[in-house]
């Protein structure tokens, strides 16, 4: 990573304020420290992050993160245009932020701003916190900046693949669910789908779209049958880099609402968001679609897509809560032939990619040197019905 270009300390106190973002000897600097470490949560803001970089032609970018995942250092590593990264490997406990709201003096996350406040390294024009960069805002921001996988890696990550079983002339598309094996999570069941129908979706996308199929995931999810052209990458312990790079080139993504989605919105692969909770939609000029669990009502309606974001209840937290109280709302998840619905969709919106997809390019139009916060949002949901 690149180290120190800007020097504050360079420039009269005029200068500073000219043509920020517009000329290399005055770029925009931000300066971020991400606390959430989570897959999904760490793949969407650094696509954020990059995508803000993006809207001027001169910018710095410095990102300092919580090293404390087997993934969150790999992680670091897609975003394509950070001008410096630096890993903290201890942080508060959480039991002790209750007892210590502001620990701004000693808090490693909290000192991201480095130095004496007359020093130039803690000069910065944007300072995001975690909750500045949710993904549901993308889609306001020109020029989307896709994470990549290291080009260096990528022959060696992709000849692993071909080692475990794919064919580079043929596509593949990338699954993931979450289930109630994942311990980590099992409070989130709203969230996971069913195994059965995930295994029968694996099945129709290669007997019946000729592809193959890579399951995403950690190990603790259920194991499938062994079969021809289809490559389980769940079963192998900390392959964060291999499963990144068999996101990064999967023709499209069929996934749940749980972290590995936020690999094919932030590398912008066409994705499919199947048994979707929560209303966001992925983001940029690719093909990103919703299709909702159904739930029924207290009243006896069933509600799905966009009737469910409409009723408000297109966030697990407020059926989850909902149910907590009482009330008698009942959740299906989508069955296998919903999902092969959503894979034939994605299947014939992707007919230009036959083979393993390439690396997105990144835009080439003009930047605005500015943006608006907070972005100037709009209704961007494209719910599949079927």
């Amino acid at each position: 990573m690149k180290q120190g270009l800007f020097r504050r300390d360079q420039m009269s106190e005029n200068e500073l304020c000219w043509d920020v973002g517009r000329k290399p000897e005055r770029p925009f600097v931000i300066k971020a420290a991400l606390r959430e470490t989570s897959l999904g949560d760490m793949a969407s803001k650094l696509a954020c992050l990059a995508t803000i970089k993006a809207q001027f032609d001169h910018a710095e970018l410095h990102i300092r993160y919580r090293d404390v995942r087997p993934y969150s250092r790999e992680m670091m590593s897609l975003i394509p245009n950070a001008d410096r990264i630096e890993a903290v490997k201890w942080d508060i406990p959480a039991w002790a932020r209750f007892w210590i709201p502001d620990a701004r003096l000693w808090h490693p996350m909290a000192r991201a701003l480095d130095g004496r406040k007359g020093s130039w390294n803690s000069f910065c024009d944007f300072y995001p916190s975690d909750w500045m960069l949710n993904p549901r805002w993308m889609h306001a921001m020109p020029n989307p900046v896709p994470l990549r996988v290291p080009e260096g890696r990528q022959p060696g990550l992709s000849k692993q693949l071909v080692e475990l079983g794919l064919d580079p002339e043929n596509w593949f598309a990338a699954i993931h669910y979450r289930a109630s094996t994942y311990l980590a999570k099992r409070s989130g069941k709203l969230r996971n789908s069913d195994p059965d129908a995930q295994r029968k979706l694996i099945d129709y996308i290669i007997d019946d779209l000729g592809g193959q199929a890579v399951l995403l995931g950690h190990p603790e999810l259920e194991a499938f049958p062994a079969r021809k052209r289809f490559v389980d990458l769940s079963r192998i312990p900390n392959a964060f880099m291999l499963q990144a790079s068999a996101a990064s080139q999967a023709r499209f993504m069929v996934a749940g609402p749980s972290g590995p989605i936020a690999l094919g919105w932030s590398m912008q692969i066409p994705t499919a968001m199947v048994d979707a909770s929560d209303a966001i939609c992925g983001w940029g000029d690719t093909e990103h679609v919703l299709l909702t669990h159904e739930v029924t009502t207290p009243d006896r309606k069933k509600l799905r897509n966009r009737e469910l974001f409409e009723a408000g209840l297109l966030d697990y937290r407020t059926v989850r809560d909902r149910k907590r109280a009482g009330e008698s709302y009942e959740v299906r998840k989508n069955s296998a032939e919903e999902l092969s619905a959503a894979a034939r969709h994605m299947y014939e919106k992707t007919g230009d990619t036959p083979k393993w997809r390439g690396p997105r390019p990144e835009s080439t139009n003009p930047r605005p040197n500015q943006f608006v916060w907070p972005p100037q949002t709009w209704d961007y949901l494209d719910f599949l019905d079927i």
